[in-house]
């Protein structure tokens, strides 16, 4: 993971050194991307909204 110098916020995930995803609360703007599913919703917070028509899983997605 990589974070912010300032504030220590993580900016984005690693994997083998390579830069795998970016966490959005860091992008300034609309990103314009829109969520695919939601998944390991078993253990998600209780006041934790899930949108209307998204695909969740309890779990992980299926292999």
């Amino acid at each position: 993971m990589s974070f912010c110098s300032v504030c220590g916020s993580t900016l984005c995930g690693t994997y083998q050194g390579n830069v795998h995803g970016v966490t959005l609360g860091c992008v300034n703007g609309d990103p314009k991307v829109e969520i695919g599913m939601h998944i390991f919703v078993g253990s998600k917070a209780a006041w934790e909204v899930l949108p209307d028509g998204i695909t969740t899983f309890e779990a992980g997605p299926p292999a």
